[in-house]
């Protein structure tokens, strides 16, 4: 990228490169493994490396000049790790006079190019705002000497408090619908009452409450193996990385909200993740320690996401399920959701079968970009060939018109887990259709039956996506039934006959990526059934899951 003013700088600039990728390594976390470096070693060679690495970053990223200060919000996680590295070293005789001078400089410049640069917006604010105010907030109230800093801290913690409002939904869940940034924006409020709690400083109840909801979502969307389900974008950012972990990891908040809120319902482990030690010291040790772990998560639904997650556990280990029946996110105005109406992920007897894609790359290509998020790619119903969400030339980040599905039911009991709703998506057929998908899990004999309804008019295409995981053997028999195999499990699809007799349900196997990671993706495969048919048409499927003896 050139050395221009930021306002000319560009964030494309073609050649596969995505911006995402530089900013990534310019918020400087690494900072952040030399201080943990330095504290358990004492070894100065560690501090002599975090003062050169931020005089040449300093060096080369002179204020406002160049791609690393495009948006605030690159520059304020920037700061909250220079802040906290900084903590870390604070027993360093290197940590001089001379070096607490450059660093006083840069953050100073930190601080007023957020304050001046701020991405608010009242259509759509997102987690770039909670970003630089959780920035200036670190900056405020860490450097008081500054004349700006009682500004910046009162200025921030007003509106994250309102953001709060606006942003997270009642059910504790993000509300730009994906679980990737769900975690940052939990970082980022965390961190925030963290420091607010250690000055003494109170915030209501009703935030606290909200807080916690937000862990409380985490602790149900993770799978029996401690992963995070990918629904919606993510491009793996954190706030403060103190130990590197797979981008679907996100259990170590468990630890940390357990810490928080002297909780063991968020316990899953006699094992403190390392995170809360670094996060709240000995003492917050001690309390995860004197914590009694909590049951185990069971179905639960959060109606106001329109997110459903199903559960249950049998003789050969526990099934899980989670359905997707949310907006465009940011209430309907478009952010970082994905063409999946009513789609579904299944993980059962210790893997992920059934998968959304991830999301791979934002700028560095348009056409990977879409269809990572396309309904194509994720395990739900296509017609005529048409998105579910339209996308749009140059919106990598929108669709055209919100998509938010309709919950009939939500059931659930020591018998089964019944999720029925619809969206209207295709109504914009010339002739139009209503999906309706119900999907139930019996808990009883351990399996899943999806129901697809279509009403409406006319004659049309219909597509079902099972979309699988990497690494699994994929395969068709004769009769149509899919299986997938690894790890000693094997998970079955069985379609029944369409109710219209004439109807024909093909399938076949396609080509798939699924990306684990941003700018990663890996081979797999899916299984398309299809079929024209005139509406009304119900297409039902069973999912079963069994494992070698």
């Amino acid at each position: 990228w050139p050395l221009e003013h930021f306002t000319r700088t560009p964030l494309v600039i073609g050649s596969g490169a995505d911006v995402r990728v530089v900013w990534e390594l310019n918020r400087l976390n690494h900072l952040v493994a030399l201080g943990r470096a330095f504290v358990l070693t004492n070894d100065e060679r560690f501090t002599e490396e975090f003062l050169l690495q931020l005089a040449s970053w300093h060096e080369q990223n002179p204020p406002r000049f160049g791609v690393n200060w495009t948006v605030a919000m690159e520059a304020a996680i920037r700061a909250v790790n220079i802040i906290t590295a900084l903590e870390l070293f604070r027993g360093s005789p290197r940590v001089n006079d001379q070096a607490i001078e450059l660093i006083l400089k840069m953050l100073l410049a930190h601080g007023r190019f957020i304050r001046a640069n701020l991405e608010f917006s009242y259509r759509a604010a997102s987690n770039h705002y909670l970003s630089d105010l959780i920035g200036l907030f670190v900056i405020g109230m860490a450097v008081p000497e500054f004349d700006e800093s009682r500004d910046w801290a009162s200025y921030s913690t007003q509106r994250l408090l309102r953001e709060m409002d606006r942003q997270v939904l009642t059910d504790g869940v993000d509300y730009e619908g994906a679980i990737g940034y769900h975690r940052l924006v939990l970082e980022i409020f965390a961190l925030f009452f963290t420091m607010n709690r250690a000055r003494g400083i109170q915030i209501s109840s009703r935030c606290w409450d909200r807080l916690e909801a937000m862990f409380d979502f985490v602790r149900n969307y993770l799978k029996p193996d401690g992963t995070a389900p990918m629904i919606g974008d993510s491009d793996d950012g954190r706030l403060i990385t103190f130990k590197p972990r797979a981008a679907n990891d996100h259990s170590y908040l468990m630890s940390i909200g357990a810490v928080m809120f002297e909780s063991g319902k968020f316990k899953q482990s006699n094992i403190v993740d390392e995170e809360a030690v670094w996060w709240f010291g000995n003492k917050g040790h001690d309390i995860f320690a004197a914590l009694i772990a909590g049951e185990e998560p069971a179905s639960r639904a959060f109606p106001e996401a329109q997110i459903f997650i199903q559960r249950a556990a049998t003789n050969h280990g526990p099934l899980y399920a989670i359905i997707g029946c949310g907006d465009h996110g940011a209430r309907g105005r478009g952010s970082h959701a994905h063409s999946d109406a009513l789609a579904i992920e299944v993980f059962a007897f210790g893997r992920t079968f059934l998968r959304d894609p991830g999301t791979f790359v934002y700028t560095a290509s348009e056409d990977d970009r879409n269809l990572f998020r396309s309904t194509a790619y994720h395990n739900t119903v296509r017609i005529d060939g048409e998105e579910i969400s339209q996308t749009r030339e140059g919106w990598p980040f929108a669709f055209a018109a919100n998509v938010r599905p309709k919950v009939n039911l939500w059931q659930s009991d020591a018998e089964r887990d019944v999720l029925d709703a619809e969206h209207y998506a295709y109504q914009r057929l010339a002739a139009p259709v209503t999906h309706r998908r119900v999907v139930t899990l019996d808990k009883r004999k351990g399996y899943w039956t999806i129901e697809d309804n279509f009403t409406g008019e006319g004659r049309h295409l219909f597509e079902f996506f099972f979309n699988f995981d990497a690494g699994l053997d994929v395969g068709l028999d004769e009769t149509n039934c899919a299986t997938a195999s690894g790890n000693g499990a094997t998970f079955s699809i069985v379609p029944s006959r369409a109710l219209k007799l004439e109807a024909k349900l093909d399938a076949r196997i396609e080509p798939r990526w699924v990306s684990p990671a941003f700018k990663t993706r890996l081979e797999s495969s899916a299984i398309i059934y299809s079929l024209s048919a005139e509406v009304p048409l119900k297409v039902t499927f069973e999912l079963f899951a069994s494992r070698k003896p």
